[in-house]
């Protein structure tokens, strides 16, 4: 590995190559973003411009807290308290290759 970045690294043609190589992917990841975040302003702009303009005649429903209580408190039954603690879930499963019989009710 050493030996061939010597050899790239004695080459000054080679270099300047990679380093185009190099600066045209990073203009390209740039570009890439400015255009996303562009979207993204432009989208945002015209939502808040849509709740601006049209607040009287279509108005946002109001938020029933209440009701995002009672769903907060029906999730949190799920999220173990402990991040640390393992969740122990051995469920054992009858061994196909059994030669007993399986108890039926």
């Amino acid at each position: 590995m050493e030996e061939i970045i010597q050899r790239i690294l004695s080459h000054p043609l080679l270099i300047v190559c990679l380093s185009l190589v190099c600066l045209l992917l990073l203009f390209s990841i740039i570009k890439g973003l400015f255009k996303l975040a562009l979207f993204a302003l432009v989208t945002a702009g015209l939502f808040i411009g849509y709740l601006h303009f049209f607040q009287e005649d279509y108005p946002l429903p109001p938020i029933d807290l209440e009701k995002l209580e009672g769903i907060k408190e029906e999730i949190l039954k799920y999220i173990p308290s402990e991040f640390n603690s393992t969740l122990d879930v051995n469920i054992s499963l009858p061994d196909k290759n059994s030669t007993m019989a399986p108890r039926l009710p």
